[in-house]
């Protein structure tokens, strides 16, 4: 079923046909796939899958006319989903934009050349490297704070729309103690991030070479004096990588219904580069300050979405389920599918677009799907 923007924006306000849908009131959720290049439509075409109604919506990028304007993505690389909007990076000039596909709308952030450090912060040749861009809030709203990963070493900065000419840094770029015995300073990277609208604070997800991973709570309601809120530390041991089996990732995903945070160890197959299986945590805050994690075994009626994107939670759909797509392990290989963790079993998340069919002017660039909250806002 093919739909541009009008009856996109119809289905977003609960009209027009639904297609085997076995919940009242489907989620707005979309999965981002590769885009593809339709000369009679106008050019490149988006393509989102939704679950609850099973079809795709065919969304024209460029609107009516002959002669499609060069939009500033037109070169561009998806590099996360928030709050209805994508995230993007010009692979050309390395600016950064958000877009929303619905509204067509676009929005210019601060270059990631604004960073100090150009030597830690830009790959050789000046390219920049963007793991993952998250917002706090609807880019309309003038809170909204903007949260980057960046560089080969995948640290951290953020910015407030609207506001903000530059991205401010935040963290140390390396670890607080270093390898007694080689005396190896280690690199601080972040592995994931998410924003909890409760509490107003980012969560995020440290990983280096001399612990396997930590959490940071950071408050960034002052642009001039980031406040490290909070920190927990897993004990310090270097990650085991004598597994021959397995690389493990790790996301944070938060329920804004709940209140909660979770924690998902993803291991995936080395030979296959696919996820085997999820292990969640609930990550709770104790009376004495401190983070702990607890094996969630059961999710409740709440079923997490993973990924690229920032990862969160619908309630009433395949409850106790974690959908993901790609993690940063597969480079760019296709890793989309849902877990039981009920089963502890892995099956398909079917689209009828396969991966390998984008017909885009470079499809060794074709992005992995996102997960992504359409919204006319």
């Amino acid at each position: 079923m093919k739909m541009i923007f009008r009856a996109a924006a119809a289905r977003l306000h609960g009209h027009g046909r639904r297609m085997m849908s076995t919940n009242p009131h489907p989620p707005k959720l979309w999965l981002m796939l590769p885009p593809t290049f339709d000369r009679r439509r106008g050019g490149m075409v988006y393509n989102f899958y939704s679950p609850a109604e099973q079809e795709v919506v065919l969304i024209n990028k460029y609107g009516p006319g002959p002669d499609p304007p060069e939009l500033p993505d037109d070169n561009a690389q998806v590099v996360g989903s928030s709050h209805g909007w994508l995230a993007l990076m010009n692979r050309r000039n390395n600016e950064l934009f958000l877009s929303n596909p619905i509204t067509r709308r676009h929005i210019r952030l601060p270059p990631i050349q604004s960073l100090p450090n150009p030597e830690l912060n830009l790959l050789p040749g000046g390219k920049a490297r963007v793991s993952k861009l998250i917002l706090s809030a609807s880019p309309d709203n003038k809170e909204c704070r903007a949260m980057v990963s960046f560089g080969q070493d995948d640290r951290l900065a953020f910015c407030r729309l609207g506001h903000s000419q530059e991205w401010v840094p935040i963290g140390k770029p390396y670890m607080d103690r270093d390898d007694e015995i080689y005396k190896i300073v280690y690199p601080k990277s972040y592995d994931d991030f998410v924003f909890s609208s409760k509490s107003n604070v980012f969560t995020c997800l440290t990983k280096s070479g001399i612990h396997v991973w930590g959490l940071e709570e950071w408050d960034l309601t002052n642009m001039d004096s980031p406040k490290l809120a909070w920190i927990r530390k897993n004990d310090d041991k270097y990650e085991d990588e004598a597994d021959d089996e397995f690389v493990r990732g790790e996301h944070l995903a938060y329920a804004e219904q709940t209140d909660e945070l979770f924690l998902v160890m993803r291991y995936i197959d080395k030979p296959e580069r696919k996820t085997a299986f999820l292990v969640p945590y609930r990550v709770k805050k104790e009376e004495d300050g401190w983070m702990r994690t607890y094996p969630c075994s059961c999710l409740g009626d709440l079923a997490l979405f993973v990924g690229t994107n920032h990862s969160f939670a619908i309630s009433h759909f395949n409850p106790n389920s974690i959908y993901f797509t790609h993690h940063k392990q597969h480079h760019h290989q296709s890793d989309v599918g849902i877990y039981d963790n009920t089963k502890y079993t892995v099956s398909n998340c079917y689209y009828p677009i396969p991966w390998h069919h984008t017909n885009t002017n470079n499809t060794s660039i074709a992005p992995p799907p996102i997960w992504f909250t359409p919204t006319l806002i």
